[in-house]
């Protein structure tokens, strides 16, 4: 049975990687991660490999993880952030940054990896991906410059300043949960080695596109900042929510409010201020309507079906034969090799389920273990496109605008950055986490 389990999960990771098209009468059908997400959950129901109740068990509470709340924290975030997005602050925010780089290539470099770095604390990389991509793409046709120096490192940049805090990842909530971390505690033990992965990243970088950052950049960006605000009413209360809702996060374990609920009551109440703003933002309620589409819903049954995954593997034993494996006598060894495992296992299982699998794998051992999950979970989006839903979402952007991005180019551009800033953080883990 296990067999037959392994098999489809690996099926399941060739869909959603390659997304095929099928020809059903003479019309032919894109198997994107949705349907082929929902094809394999009917086939584990059909061969009573799973049941509706096996589903409803692998949304439930085990081990301090609980994975229904980990959708919430995720789309709930994600229709927060869409929200802070439309109101066209973050787009003002990204060209002034640009238009401070003085037309020197280098400057720039650097103004676009703080500003990627500086909004994924804030946001989430997913916004990031959407707002700064367009605008490095569109830099890049109007002054004529190579656009992969400034586009490779900014997506690094998203899957690295995540760490900071456990808002910054859904990943690192399921570790907070599973290692009963609260807001600071989880703070407090990732800030040095965030700090150090930021440094080994854009030193890496640094050296690796020396030669093909251009000296001058002749960047003019026109814009219209009223153009850019469909409503200045909309922006400051949008403004004002998401830094109460930043700063209740903050101190929510304080008040001992959970991350979920804070994320589920601030979803509310942007969606009751979409909806009083929808007529002044657009005709009816296409504004309020939009804001919920914008939410990426498509990921939801691939998120479910891997939870299923996670959960039926899990039953049959999986993770208690594999946690032997991480029992180190060196804990320095340990760390660092718990690291890049994830790390690898994130780009065949997705960052999400992963973590779930292996935080029950390494339920009991050192907190620093736990810690190199989390940087797994993170710069696994760093090693290939798939390792995160946000390598295929950023891939596709790309495509839209002509630019080629493949995993043969990603993995060529960011392996041995990746590889080098996986060693250092490890360590910095080792030495700053007790």
């Amino acid at each position: 049975m296990i067999l037959s389990v392994a098999t489809l999960f690996f099926v399941t990771v060739y869909l959603i990687t390659k997304q095929p098209e099928i020809k059903v009468k003479e019309r032919r059908i894109r198997l994107d991660y949705s349907l082929s997400s929902l094809l394999v959950l009917g086939l584990l129901i059909l061969s009573d490999v799973a049941t509706v109740d096996t589903i409803k068990h692998a949304l439930m509470p085990k081990m301090g993880i609980v994975p229904w709340q980990i959708l919430i924290v995720f789309f709930g975030s994600a229709y927060i952030c869409s929200s802070l997005d439309a109101s066209g602050l973050l787009k003002i925010i990204a060209y002034r940054f640009v238009t401070l780089s003085k037309s020197d290539g280098r400057r720039l470099f650097y103004n676009l990896v703080v500003l990627a770095g500086i909004m994924t604390v804030f946001t989430s990389n997913d916004i990031v991906t959407l707002t700064l991509t367009p605008i490095i793409v569109y830099i890049s046709q109007y002054t004529g410059v190579d656009p992969i120096p400034y586009l490779i490192p900014v997506f690094f940049t998203s899957n690295t300043w995540s760490m900071f805090f456990y808002i910054g990842n859904p990943t690192n909530v399921i570790v907070a949960q599973a290692f009963s971390l609260n807001f600071v505690q989880y703070a407090k033990r990732m800030f040095f080695p965030t700090i150090v992965a930021i440094v080994t990243s854009l030193v890496g970088f640094t050296v690796r596109y020396r030669k093909r950052l251009p000296e001058r950049v002749e960047v003019k960006l026109e814009f219209d900042e009223r153009g850019l605000i469909p409503n200045k009413s909309y922006a400051f209360l949008s403004a004002s929510l998401f830094v109460a809702f930043f700063l209740l996060i903050s101190i929510g374990d304080f008040l001992r409010i959970e991350l979920w609920e804070t994320i589920a009551i601030f979803s509310g109440i942007y969606l009751v201020l979409n909806l009083i703003f929808s007529s002044r933002m657009s005709e009816g309620l296409s504004f309020f309507l939009d804001s919920i589409a914008r939410v990426p819903w498509k990921m939801l049954p691939m998120v479910v079906t891997f939870f299923v995954f996670v959960h039926i593997l899990t039953s049959y034993g999986l993770t208690g034969r594999l946690s032997p494996f991480f029992d180190f006598e060196n804990e320095l060894l340990g760390t660092i090799i718990t690291a890049y495992a994830t790390a690898f296992a994130a780009n065949v299982m997705i960052n999400q389920p992963m973590t779930i699998f292996f935080s029950h794998v390494l339920w009991g051992k050192s907190t620093r273990y736990a810690m190199s999950l989390v940087v797994g979970s993170n710069l696994g989006g760093n090693i290939t496109l798939v390792g995160a839903l946000a390598g295929i979402m950023w891939s596709k952007i790309l495509k839209e605008h002509g630019v080629e991005m493949n995993n043969r180019i990603f993995v060529r551009e960011t392996f041995a950055v990746a590889m080098l800033t996986l060693l250092s953080t490890s360590a910095a883990i080792y030495l700053f986490v007790k």
